[in-house]
Protein backbone atom coordinates (compact mmCIF):
# COMPACT_ATOMS: atom_id res chain seq x y z
CA UNK A 1 0.00 0.00 0.00
CA UNK A 2 3.02 2.03 -1.23
CA UNK A 3 2.41 5.31 -3.25
CA UNK A 4 4.49 8.13 -5.18
CA UNK A 5 2.91 10.40 -6.85
CA UNK A 6 4.85 12.95 -9.54
CA UNK A 7 4.30 15.37 -11.80
CA UNK A 8 7.62 13.96 -13.61
CA UNK A 9 8.59 10.67 -14.84
CA UNK A 10 11.31 10.64 -11.40
CA UNK A 11 12.30 6.77 -12.02
CA UNK A 12 11.95 4.97 -8.69
CA UNK A 13 13.55 1.36 -9.59
CA UNK A 14 15.67 0.52 -6.61
CA UNK A 15 12.36 -0.12 -4.41
CA UNK A 16 10.56 -1.92 -7.68
CA UNK A 17 7.53 0.47 -7.99
CA UNK A 18 5.24 -0.04 -10.95
CA UNK A 19 4.95 2.81 -13.26
CA UNK A 20 1.29 4.32 -14.18
CA UNK A 21 0.66 7.77 -15.66
CA UNK A 22 -3.17 9.36 -15.02
CA UNK A 23 -5.40 11.24 -17.06
CA UNK A 24 -3.93 14.41 -15.93
CA UNK A 25 -0.37 13.60 -16.98
CA UNK A 26 1.07 12.69 -13.44
CA UNK A 27 2.94 9.74 -12.68
CA UNK A 28 1.97 6.91 -10.48
CA UNK A 29 4.65 4.69 -8.84
CA UNK A 30 3.07 1.82 -6.77
CA UNK A 31 3.84 -1.92 -5.32
CA UNK A 32 2.45 -5.20 -5.84
CA UNK A 33 -0.85 -5.92 -4.45
CA UNK A 34 -2.54 -3.17 -5.82
CA UNK A 35 -5.31 -3.92 -8.29
CA UNK A 36 -7.21 -1.46 -11.15
CA UNK A 37 -10.45 -1.00 -11.75
CA UNK A 38 -12.54 1.58 -13.92
CA UNK A 39 -10.94 4.61 -12.63
CA UNK A 40 -8.59 4.15 -9.39
CA UNK A 41 -6.27 1.51 -7.91
CA UNK A 42 -6.90 -0.47 -4.67
CA UNK A 43 -5.30 -2.16 -2.00
CA UNK A 44 -6.79 -3.52 0.91
CA UNK A 45 -9.27 -4.74 2.93
CA UNK A 46 -12.08 -3.59 5.35
CA UNK A 47 -10.24 -2.22 8.14
CA UNK A 48 -7.21 -1.31 6.32
CA UNK A 49 -7.44 0.14 3.07
CA UNK A 50 -6.28 2.92 -0.44
CA UNK A 51 -7.99 3.87 -3.26
CA UNK A 52 -5.89 5.91 -5.74
CA UNK A 53 -8.30 7.78 -8.32
CA UNK A 54 -6.41 8.28 -11.95
CA UNK A 55 -9.57 9.88 -13.53
CA UNK A 56 -9.91 12.65 -14.05
CA UNK A 57 -7.43 13.85 -11.54
CA UNK A 58 -5.58 12.00 -8.86
CA UNK A 59 -7.60 11.74 -5.39
CA UNK A 60 -6.21 9.48 -2.37
CA UNK A 61 -8.75 7.77 -0.14
CA UNK A 62 -8.26 5.70 2.82
CA UNK A 63 -10.45 4.18 6.02
CA UNK A 64 -11.37 6.60 8.00
CA UNK A 65 -8.03 5.89 10.77
CA UNK A 66 -5.61 5.99 7.63
CA UNK A 67 -2.31 3.88 8.12
CA UNK A 68 -0.22 5.31 6.41
CA UNK A 69 1.42 8.92 6.27
CA UNK A 70 1.11 11.09 3.54
CA UNK A 71 3.90 13.46 2.49
CA UNK A 72 4.19 16.46 -0.33
CA UNK A 73 5.88 18.84 -2.25
CA UNK A 74 4.66 21.02 -4.87
CA UNK A 75 5.40 18.43 -7.23
CA UNK A 76 5.14 15.06 -5.38
CA UNK A 77 3.22 12.61 -2.96
CA UNK A 78 4.14 9.73 -1.20
CA UNK A 79 3.50 7.52 1.53
CA UNK A 80 7.05 6.11 2.25
CA UNK A 81 9.68 9.01 1.20
CA UNK A 82 9.63 11.98 3.74
CA UNK A 83 8.50 15.22 1.44
CA UNK A 84 8.56 18.49 2.44
CA UNK A 85 5.13 19.16 4.57
CA UNK A 86 2.93 16.40 6.28
CA UNK A 87 -1.01 15.56 5.74
CA UNK A 88 -2.69 15.09 9.26
CA UNK A 89 -5.12 12.32 9.14
CA UNK A 90 -8.04 14.08 8.79
CA UNK A 91 -6.78 15.28 5.42
CA UNK A 92 -7.47 14.48 2.05
CA UNK A 93 -5.51 14.93 -0.54
CA UNK A 94 -6.41 15.67 -4.57
CA UNK A 95 -3.96 16.31 -7.77
CA UNK A 96 -5.29 18.30 -10.28
CA UNK A 97 -2.97 21.16 -11.70
CA UNK A 98 -1.49 21.26 -8.37
CA UNK A 99 -1.76 19.59 -5.21
CA UNK A 100 -5.20 20.18 -2.43
CA UNK A 101 -5.17 19.40 0.58
CA UNK A 102 -9.27 19.52 2.24
CA UNK A 103 -9.91 18.16 5.66
CA UNK A 104 -12.86 15.65 6.87
CA UNK A 105 -15.83 17.71 9.09
CA UNK A 106 -15.66 16.48 12.42
CA UNK A 107 -13.43 13.87 11.81
CA UNK A 108 -12.56 13.40 15.96
CA UNK A 109 -15.21 11.78 18.24
CA UNK A 110 -16.83 13.85 20.98
CA UNK A 111 -15.59 12.05 24.66
CA UNK A 112 -18.45 12.02 27.10
CA UNK A 113 -17.71 14.10 30.17
CA UNK A 114 -19.24 11.07 31.94
CA UNK A 115 -16.07 9.04 32.65
CA UNK A 116 -16.43 4.87 31.27
CA UNK A 117 -16.82 2.12 33.88
CA UNK A 118 -14.17 -0.82 33.45
CA UNK A 119 -17.18 -3.03 32.21
CA UNK A 120 -18.05 -0.10 29.77
CA UNK A 121 -14.30 0.16 28.43
CA UNK A 122 -13.90 -3.77 28.44
CA UNK A 123 -17.66 -3.50 26.63
CA UNK A 124 -16.24 -1.08 23.61
CA UNK A 125 -12.74 -2.28 23.23
CA UNK A 126 -14.50 -6.45 22.65
CA UNK A 127 -17.08 -4.79 20.20
CA UNK A 128 -14.18 -2.91 18.38
CA UNK A 129 -11.89 -6.43 18.23
CA UNK A 130 -15.10 -8.37 17.20
CA UNK A 131 -15.57 -6.34 14.52
CA UNK A 132 -12.58 -5.92 13.33
CA UNK A 133 -11.77 -9.27 12.96
CA UNK A 134 -14.98 -10.49 12.17
CA UNK A 135 -15.39 -7.99 9.05
CA UNK A 136 -11.85 -9.17 7.96
CA UNK A 137 -12.70 -12.93 7.78
CA UNK A 138 -16.01 -12.66 6.13
CA UNK A 139 -14.14 -12.05 3.12
CA UNK A 140 -10.88 -12.76 3.71
CA UNK A 141 -9.14 -15.80 1.24
CA UNK A 142 -5.61 -15.55 2.06
CA UNK A 143 -3.70 -17.28 4.59
CA UNK A 144 -3.25 -16.16 7.97
CA UNK A 145 -0.30 -15.32 10.27
CA UNK A 146 -0.23 -14.54 13.83
CA UNK A 147 3.43 -14.57 15.49
CA UNK A 148 4.39 -17.10 18.47
CA UNK A 149 4.59 -13.82 20.76
CA UNK A 150 4.04 -13.48 24.53
CA UNK A 151 3.25 -10.06 24.76
CA UNK A 152 -0.50 -9.11 25.82
CA UNK A 153 -1.30 -7.25 22.70
CA UNK A 154 -0.74 -10.12 20.10
CA UNK A 155 -2.44 -12.61 22.90
CA UNK A 156 -5.52 -9.97 22.92
CA UNK A 157 -6.15 -10.29 19.24
CA UNK A 158 -5.09 -14.10 18.79
CA UNK A 159 -8.00 -15.00 21.40
CA UNK A 160 -10.09 -13.07 19.75
CA UNK A 161 -9.46 -15.04 16.39
CA UNK A 162 -10.33 -18.38 18.51
CA UNK A 163 -12.98 -16.76 19.91
CA UNK A 164 -14.59 -16.39 16.60
CA UNK A 165 -13.23 -19.79 15.05
CA UNK A 166 -10.90 -17.71 12.30
CA UNK A 167 -8.35 -20.31 11.46
CA UNK A 168 -4.60 -19.01 11.33
CA UNK A 169 -1.45 -20.43 11.62
CA UNK A 170 1.58 -19.20 13.68
CA UNK A 171 5.03 -18.81 13.49
CA UNK A 172 8.03 -18.68 15.67
CA UNK A 173 10.15 -14.97 15.92
CA UNK A 174 13.19 -15.56 15.08
CA UNK A 175 15.75 -14.45 17.25
CA UNK A 176 17.80 -12.91 14.52
CA UNK A 177 16.90 -10.08 12.70
CA UNK A 178 14.40 -10.29 8.83
CA UNK A 179 15.00 -10.50 5.81
CA UNK A 180 13.12 -7.16 4.05
CA UNK A 181 12.48 -6.24 0.69
CA UNK A 182 14.04 -3.10 -0.79
CA UNK A 183 10.78 -1.23 -0.01
CA UNK A 184 10.67 -3.11 3.93
CA UNK A 185 14.09 -2.25 4.36
CA UNK A 186 13.59 1.68 3.72
CA UNK A 187 10.19 1.86 5.54
CA UNK A 188 12.31 0.05 8.58
CA UNK A 189 14.40 3.00 9.01
CA UNK A 190 11.44 5.73 9.38
CA UNK A 191 8.87 3.39 10.64
CA UNK A 192 9.64 0.85 13.71
CA UNK A 193 6.81 -1.34 13.03
CA UNK A 194 8.23 -2.80 9.67
CA UNK A 195 11.51 -3.70 12.01
CA UNK A 196 9.31 -6.06 14.01
CA UNK A 197 7.25 -8.21 11.61
CA UNK A 198 8.19 -10.70 8.71
CA UNK A 199 6.88 -9.93 4.95
CA UNK A 200 4.91 -13.44 3.86
CA UNK A 201 4.01 -13.32 0.42
CA UNK A 202 0.41 -13.23 -0.29
CA UNK A 203 -0.52 -13.54 3.19
CA UNK A 204 -2.27 -11.65 6.02
CA UNK A 205 0.10 -11.17 8.97
CA UNK A 206 -1.44 -9.91 12.19
CA UNK A 207 -0.31 -7.80 14.79
CA UNK A 208 -1.16 -6.37 18.14
CA UNK A 209 -0.11 -3.09 16.84
CA UNK A 210 -1.39 0.31 18.53
CA UNK A 211 -2.41 -1.38 21.23
CA UNK A 212 -0.30 0.88 23.55
CA UNK A 213 -1.69 4.21 21.88
CA UNK A 214 -5.37 2.95 21.25
CA UNK A 215 -5.68 1.24 24.51
CA UNK A 216 -4.28 3.44 26.94
CA UNK A 217 -0.32 1.33 27.64
CA UNK A 218 1.82 4.50 25.91
CA UNK A 219 3.23 5.77 28.90
CA UNK A 220 3.21 9.24 27.35
CA UNK A 221 -0.21 9.24 26.28
CA UNK A 222 -1.40 8.14 29.86
CA UNK A 223 0.40 10.65 31.44
CA UNK A 224 -1.07 13.67 29.29
CA UNK A 225 -4.00 12.03 29.95
CA UNK A 226 -3.83 11.90 33.69
CA UNK A 227 -1.96 15.01 33.69
CA UNK A 228 -5.79 16.79 32.65
CA UNK A 229 -6.95 15.24 35.76
CA UNK A 230 -5.18 16.78 37.80
CA UNK A 231 -3.19 13.02 38.59
CA UNK A 232 0.89 12.59 39.00
CA UNK A 233 0.93 9.59 36.63
CA UNK A 234 4.51 8.33 38.17
CA UNK A 235 2.80 9.19 41.74
CA UNK A 236 -0.05 7.02 40.47
CA UNK A 237 2.37 3.77 39.41
CA UNK A 238 4.64 4.20 42.61
CA UNK A 239 1.52 3.62 44.55
CA UNK A 240 1.39 -0.33 42.60
CA UNK A 241 3.73 -2.51 43.79
CA UNK A 242 5.63 -4.83 40.80
CA UNK A 243 3.24 -5.10 37.66
CA UNK A 244 3.17 -5.90 34.25
CA UNK A 245 4.32 -2.59 32.99
CA UNK A 246 6.69 -1.06 35.66
CA UNK A 247 9.77 -1.95 34.17
CA UNK A 248 8.48 -0.71 31.01
CA UNK A 249 6.41 2.72 32.48
CA UNK A 250 10.09 3.35 34.92
CA UNK A 251 12.12 4.19 31.32
CA UNK A 252 10.16 6.79 30.85
CA UNK A 253 10.48 8.45 33.76
CA UNK A 254 12.44 12.14 33.05
CA UNK A 255 10.86 12.31 29.86
CA UNK A 256 7.35 13.81 29.91
CA UNK A 257 8.31 17.48 29.74
CA UNK A 258 6.27 17.47 26.37
CA UNK A 259 3.11 15.20 27.38
CA UNK A 260 1.78 17.74 29.74
CA UNK A 261 -0.79 20.78 29.57
CA UNK A 262 -1.80 18.93 26.21
CA UNK A 263 -5.52 18.99 25.56
CA UNK A 264 -8.07 16.08 25.06
CA UNK A 265 -8.25 17.38 21.23
CA UNK A 266 -4.51 17.47 20.59
CA UNK A 267 -4.26 14.09 22.53
CA UNK A 268 -6.91 13.03 20.20
CA UNK A 269 -4.61 13.87 17.03
CA UNK A 270 -1.54 12.49 18.49
CA UNK A 271 -2.76 9.29 18.97
CA UNK A 272 -4.44 9.08 15.44
CA UNK A 273 -1.28 10.73 13.95
CA UNK A 274 0.98 8.00 15.02
CA UNK A 275 1.55 5.29 11.82
CA UNK A 276 3.46 1.84 12.90
CA UNK A 277 2.56 -0.47 10.06
CA UNK A 278 0.78 -0.83 6.89
CA UNK A 279 0.56 -2.82 3.86
CA UNK A 280 3.78 -3.94 1.66
CA UNK A 281 3.77 -5.58 -1.76
CA UNK A 282 2.15 -8.69 -1.30
CA UNK A 283 2.07 -9.29 2.35
CA UNK A 284 -0.99 -7.82 4.01
CA UNK A 285 -1.19 -6.46 8.08
CA UNK A 286 -3.90 -6.80 10.57
CA UNK A 287 -3.54 -4.78 13.22
CA UNK A 288 -7.14 -5.29 14.99
CA UNK A 289 -6.44 -2.72 18.10
CA UNK A 290 -6.62 0.41 15.77
CA UNK A 291 -10.36 0.94 15.88
CA UNK A 292 -12.33 4.37 15.42
CA UNK A 293 -14.49 3.50 18.83
CA UNK A 294 -11.43 2.75 20.66
CA UNK A 295 -10.57 6.51 21.01
CA UNK A 296 -13.63 6.73 23.10
CA UNK A 297 -11.67 4.92 25.82
CA UNK A 298 -9.72 8.34 26.88
CA UNK A 299 -12.72 8.74 28.81
CA UNK A 300 -12.10 5.99 31.09
CA UNK A 301 -12.00 6.46 34.71
CA UNK A 302 -8.67 6.63 36.46
CA UNK A 303 -9.19 3.14 37.80
CA UNK A 304 -9.76 1.45 34.33
CA UNK A 305 -7.00 3.80 32.96
CA UNK A 306 -4.51 3.09 35.52
CA UNK A 307 -5.08 -0.63 35.53
CA UNK A 308 -4.40 -0.91 32.29
CA UNK A 309 -1.62 0.89 32.32
CA UNK A 310 -0.01 -0.92 35.15
CA UNK A 311 -1.40 -4.42 34.48
CA UNK A 312 -3.35 -4.52 30.76
CA UNK A 313 -6.67 -5.63 32.54
CA UNK A 314 -8.57 -4.07 29.81
CA UNK A 315 -7.10 -6.41 27.43
CA UNK A 316 -6.44 -9.29 29.83
CA UNK A 317 -10.16 -8.88 30.13
CA UNK A 318 -10.45 -9.49 26.51
CA UNK A 319 -8.30 -12.95 26.44
CA UNK A 320 -10.48 -14.16 30.20
CA UNK A 321 -13.58 -13.99 27.72
CA UNK A 322 -12.21 -15.11 24.55
CA UNK A 323 -9.53 -17.71 25.32
CA UNK A 324 -7.84 -17.93 29.22
CA UNK A 325 -5.77 -20.72 28.04
CA UNK A 326 -3.73 -18.39 26.23
CA UNK A 327 -2.65 -17.15 29.96
CA UNK A 328 -0.15 -19.41 29.89
CA UNK A 329 2.15 -17.96 27.15
CA UNK A 330 2.08 -14.68 28.46
CA UNK A 331 4.86 -13.08 29.91
CA UNK A 332 5.20 -11.47 33.41
CA UNK A 333 6.32 -8.19 32.36
CA UNK A 334 5.70 -6.42 29.15
CA UNK A 335 8.61 -7.00 26.10
CA UNK A 336 10.61 -9.40 28.55
CA UNK A 337 10.94 -12.27 25.49
CA UNK A 338 11.77 -9.95 22.77
CA UNK A 339 14.53 -10.64 20.91
CA UNK A 340 17.18 -7.95 21.36
CA UNK A 341 16.37 -6.25 17.86
CA UNK A 342 12.95 -5.25 19.16
CA UNK A 343 13.80 -2.33 21.13
CA UNK A 344 17.59 -2.63 20.70
CA UNK A 345 18.10 1.20 18.62
CA UNK A 346 21.22 -0.01 17.33
CA UNK A 347 19.34 -2.06 14.98
CA UNK A 348 16.17 -0.18 13.63
CA UNK A 349 16.57 0.72 10.47
CA UNK A 350 20.11 -0.42 10.27
CA UNK A 351 22.46 -2.15 7.80
CA UNK A 352 21.47 -5.12 10.06
CA UNK A 353 17.93 -5.30 7.93
CA UNK A 354 19.39 -7.07 4.86
CA UNK A 355 16.98 -6.15 2.09
CA UNK A 356 15.66 -9.41 -0.43
CA UNK A 357 16.11 -8.71 -4.05
CA UNK A 358 11.91 -8.50 -4.47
Amino acid sequence: MNFYCSSTDIRLPYVDLTKHKSKNDWFIYLDKGWTKNENYFYKGFSSSWCKIYFDPIIRIESNKLRDFPIYHNNDSVSNFKKLDKIVPVDGVVEIDKKINVTYQENFYPRISTKQLSFKESHEILYDALIENVGTFASSNKKTVYIPEHSGSDTLTVRSVFDYLNVEYETFKISNHTPTLSKLGHILSMDFWGFTQIQEKKDSVVVTGFYGDEYVSRNPKFVNALLDQRGYNMFDEVDKIGNCYMKKYINSYRGDMKDYTNISLEKLMSMICNDYQIWHLNSTSFLSPLKHPELIKLLGADNETVIGQLTNAELTKSIIEKCNPDLFKKMDKEKNHSDPKWFSNPEYLGSKHFEPLNT
